[in-house]
């Protein structure tokens, strides 16, 4: 029998998170749940720790072997290695390469999702939809955003929407123009049905850079990043089949400030995330 295409595609990334900071949270998880926490016993899985395959792989890039988001990305969205700081491109900054995600939405007809904790032109979020020489490019990226025509984008506030010398159409007034629905408040994120077409949801509480705020400081009336997988899953559903990324962008920034509290919370944030995935599986 001839193999199918999978109709649904969740695609989770942990900006910065490797087994260190997942064995760091599972390791908190099994501290905080031991009524004798002086003798460990060890970790409680955190939800993708308990799928049936795993595997680990070299993350150089063409120009180094510590890379960054946008050249890694690259590699995830399309199979090729670049440049650092290059966003689906090639080392001569002259050919695109096409992504996953639009791939899927032309020859498949897929609804598409980009869900971020930080902000949604991002090197990481526009690795899936933009094509450029650098990743700093926010207005261009965020102009390649709303080309895209993906269906729901929820996160952190865009960078430069009025591009670097604040003298563009704001990119917001674009997205609006090409017939998203840009949402700012938790009370219209909520409403979002499918019925209100291509969505940008913005947090409206926003912390640092304009990102989501990270998961220690999250408020309750504030989503958590399952929230906003939630939603996604909500108005992408469709006979066709749908493919989101969800990612987990301020693990990456605690662990540069070197906090291990918030890199901790942030992990267990993006296996919260997870679950709702699983429990749209079963």
């Amino acid at each position: 029998e001839a193999p199918t295409a999978p109709k649904y595609v969740f695609l989770f990334i942990g900006d910065g998170m490797s087994y260190p900071q997942f064995q760091a949270a599972s390791d908190y998880l099994g501290a905080i749940s031991d009524p004798n926490p002086e003798v460990l016993k060890g970790g409680k899985n955190l939800s993708f720790m308990n799928f049936p395959v795993a595997g680990s792989a070299t993350t150089f890039d063409s120009t180094s072997f510590a890379p960054d988001s946008a050249s890694t990305a690259t590699s995830i969205s399309t199979g090729h290695k670049t440049h650092s700081g290059v966003i689906n491109m090639d080392e001569t900054k002259t050919k695109s390469y096409e992504t996953i995600a639009e791939k899927l939405k032309e020859q498949l007809g897929y609804k598409v999702g980009i869900i971020t904790t930080v902000n949604l032109n991002h090197a990481t979020p526009a690795a899936f939809y933009a094509h450029q020489p650098s990743r700093g490019n926010y207005y261009e990226i965020s102009e390649e955003l709303i080309a895209s025509d993906f269906e729901y984008f929820a996160g952190g506030a865009l960078l430069s929407p009025t591009g670097s010398t604040k003298d563009k159409t704001s990119s917001y007034v674009l997205a609006q123009q090409a017939g998203y629905k840009v949402i700012t408040t938790q009370t219209e994120a909520e409403k979002l049905t499918a019925a209100d077409g291509k969505a940008i949801i913005i947090g409206e509480v926003l912390a640092d850079s304009n990102a989501l705020s990270y998961e220690n400081d999250r408020e309750n009336r504030e989503w958590a990043l399952k929230d906003y997988v939630e939603k996604g899953i909500e108005v992408l559903d469709n006979d066709n089949g749908f493919f989101m990324m969800i990612e987990g962008g301020k693990i990456d920034w605690a662990c540069h400030a070197n906090d291990a509290g918030s890199t901790i919370a942030d992990t267990l944030a993006l296996s919260d995330a997870v679950e709702e995935a699983v429990k749209f599986y079963n």
